[in-house]
């Protein structure tokens, strides 16, 4: 008994490697994507840094805030529910009823954990690029950004399975808790714009150096003071020491994340209430989760109390009843049109134009070119999530007895919308920071929407070229080539029209052109894949 875990912990692994090497599907994606991350680090590597890189303890306040959101996002999505993905369902099968001491298990799922968050952490590899033009990084100092980034999230999965464990059947200490995580994160806040209060004050006053309070910040997070935030702050000195050989720095969060480790244990391991039943509904969940994805079934994130509000669609007849519908369930899931993943990737869109602000040294064309480029390549993976695919899998849109045509763009109307909206909320601001003047601002927010249109007829010509394909890893594949192969004209012709245009235009030449060549490709790619509803309602019978 005593290397049954090890058995199971290598007899999975070599499963895995074979699935992967006999799944065409997998293979051919997994080649893709190391193609593209070669691609783009050799390309980055080509131009060389900057003559002036920006200093390592930005990148350490970068980190700082990054690990909070990560961190903060995991107690979220975890630490009000069994929802902890430390077990699956067949570890519950064969781990559960052996004669295995709890605390071994338990070791043996954090393990699990541990490694499951290092191979997410490997999709950060992608930013290797500008990473090592900005601020001069070395492979090593990646991967102890990756290994950081697995740490903070496998952190974050401990927590909230001990704030569960310790607060399951006692409905009053989610909110309590939920409250104090909340209020920590705004005293964080709150402390730190006391501390940058000197370079803060200046922009309220109307002042224009805006570096110098991005410093500022930036100081505060990278230093001691601000590296106290629990857990995430923690992981984020340990990382920021090594990349600035402050040791100090290192001794503290590794002392500190020890302890919290220990204190975690304790408390899961000491609880009166056997953690194998807390598990047991997360094990269920997730298999349910794997098995809808695999049926092509998405599992939508929403709160556990939905405050519904108005009942009834109130308007809509017909085709038109779809948007109705998705704008109450955009409502009940979101913010106004925006759904909670939008939210989140605005967020770092807007910290990151800063950055860029700062990185560019005031060059508020190639600020706002990055941010917009960092900002489409985030939209992809909103855009696939919309609630356009989502209907697909309902009966609903099948069983109205309406042209296929008509149904088709009333469930997109709610899409196009949303993105239009978000277009303005993202980019005014974006253009404001990186003090970009109002024509760019304008026809940056229209090539957005452009994008935005670009990557929805994508999602049609990919539902309806292949949406017969039972391998969703193909099928994803496909989707990926199908968005570069329709963004490259837009592109191309934006590159152009910048490169022959005269300066004071060549940015609007950009954006303009990208948006015209985007809503010609679209509108072509709608109209022939028109009848999608139609073909996709006889192969449903």
């Amino acid at each position: 008994m005593k290397s049954a875990l090890g058995y199971l912990t290598v007899t999975k692994l070599k499963n895995q490697i074979k699935d992967l090497l006999h799944s065409p599907a997998k293979l051919i994606y997994v080649v893709f994507m190391a193609a593209i991350l070669i691609f783009s680090v050799v390309g980055r590597e080509s131009q060389g840094p900057l003559e002036s890189p920006q200093p390592l303890y930005q990148l350490t306040a970068i980190l700082t805030i990054f690990y909070t959101l990560m961190f903060l996002m995991v107690l979220a999505t975890g630490g009000s529910s069994a929802k902890t993905p430390m077990f699956t369902l067949s570890d519950v099968t064969l781990l559960f009823p052996a004669p295995l001491h709890p605390n071994r298990v338990l070791v043996y799922g954090l393990a699990r954990q541990l490694g499951l968050s290092l191979l997410m952490g490997l999709l950060l590899l992608f930013q290797y690029g500008w990473m090592s033009t900005v601020f001069s990084i070395t492979w090593a100092h990646m991967g102890l950004i990756v290994l950081g980034y697995a740490v903070c999230i496998f952190l974050g999965s401990f927590c909230s399975m001990a704030f569960y464990v310790r607060t399951s059947g006692n409905e009053k200490a989610t909110p309590v808790l939920r409250a104090c995580v909340i209020a920590a994160a705004v005293l964080y806040l709150l402390w730190m714009a006391v501390s940058c209060k000197g370079q803060l004050l200046p922009l309220l006053s109307g002042g224009q150096d805006y570096y110098a309070a991005i410093d500022g910040c930036a100081g505060f997070l990278s230093s001691l003071p601000g590296l106290l935030f629990p857990v995430s702050g923690w992981v984020a000195g340990i990382i920021g020491g090594l990349l600035t050989a402050d040791y100090t720095l290192v001794l503290v969060g590794a002392l500190l994340c020890v302890a919290a480790i220990v204190l975690l244990a304790v408390l899961v391991v000491t609880c009166k209430n056997n953690y194998y039943e807390d598990v047991l509904e997360t094990a269920e969940l997730a298999q349910s989760n794997v098995t809808a994805q695999k049926e092509g079934n998405f599992n939508e994130v929403v709160p556990k109390n939905v405050k519904v509000g108005k009942t009834g669609l109130g308007k809509g007849w017909g085709a038109s009843a779809l948007y109705y519908k998705h704008r109450i369930e955009n409502r009940r899931s979101g913010v106004f049109f925006l759904s909670n993943m939008s939210l989140i990737f605005m967020a770092i869109v807007l910290f990151m134009s800063f950055v860029m602000r700062a990185a560019m040294e005031g060059d508020a064309t190639a600020a706002l070119i990055a941010s917009f480029a960092m900002g489409t390549y985030m939209q992809i993976f909103s855009e696939s999530l919309g609630r356009f695919n989502r209907e697909l899998i309902k009966p609903y849109i099948y069983l109205m007895p309406e042209p296929p045509l008509k149904k088709l763009l009333y469930c997109l109307k709610e899409t196009l919308i949303s993105d239009s909206i978000e277009a303005v909320a993202l980019f005014v601001p974006v253009g404001l920071i990186v003090g970009a003047d109002p024509l760019s601002i304008a026809l940056c927010v229209v090539a957005r929407i452009s994008f935005a249109l670009l990557f929805t007829a994508g999602n049609v010509l990919v539902e309806r070229v292949f949406g017969t394909v039972s391998s969703k890893m193909l099928v994803l594949f496909f989707y990926f080539i199908a968005l570069l192969l329709m963004m490259l004209p837009g592109v191309g012709l934006g590159a152009v029209l910048m490169a022959v245009l005269p300066e004071a235009v060549a940015l609007a030449g950009l954006f303009l052109g990208m948006a015209v060549v985007n809503v010609a490709i679209s509108v072509l790619v709608l109209y022939l894949c028109r009848n999608l509803l139609q073909y996709a309602e006889l192969n449903n019978r």
